[in-house]
């Protein structure tokens, strides 16, 4: 469970609560920047990856993590972030939306609080996502992480490396 920061009520992990419309403008409004993220976790909550892809993501999607850890860089396509929410999902990080905002017609900012425990490594921090929404789908996200090192340190951890020359694109 979570406890919503604007109203203080508890929500499962990782869903949009049932007091969003108190705090959240334009959510529901249809086919808009704030619907489509919206829609985005629903779906992830229900393990619905085939919607998020065909319906939520744009093909050429750009989903970059910062970083200096396995799971760090630029997804480029809804594959690649697919594969990456699979890798996230096999660590055991929890996703909690902690906000979520619309800030202009096409951009959408949330706050969430990504949590979790694997192999006696704890991660607990509060991150910041900008979402960019085109044509009804989301193009671009860029997540910004409140601290960096412990994330590093974190992922470092608990996701393995595939042995070289397997994770290099040019192994000559």
């Amino acid at each position: 469970m979570a406890v919503d920061q604007t109203t203080g009520s508890m929500t499962p992990h990782g869903s949009l609560n049932d007091h969003a419309d108190d705090h959240q403008s334009g959510l529901s409004g249809e086919g808009s920047a704030m619907s489509v993220v919206a829609r985005m976790y629903e779906c992830f909550n229900k393990a619905d990856l085939a919607t998020i892809k065909s319906d939520i993501f744009a093909s050429d999607i750009k989903w970059n993590l910062p970083g200096r850890h396995p799971l760090a860089g630029t997804k480029n396509g809804a594959d690649e972030v697919l594969a990456f929410f699979h890798q996230l999902n096999k660590t055991g990080i929890q996703v909690d939306l902690v906000k979520i905002e619309g800030w202009t017609d096409d951009i959408v900012v949330e706050v969430h609080r990504g949590h979790g425990e694997a192999a006696g490594h704890t991660l607990d921090g509060l991150n910041c996502t900008h979402y960019h929404v085109n044509g009804g789908k989301i193009t671009e996200v860029q997540v910004y992480v409140s601290d960096q090192y412990h994330l590093d340190n974190f992922f470092n951890a608990v996701v393995e490396y595939a042995p070289i020359p397997q994770r290099l694109k040019d192994p000559s």
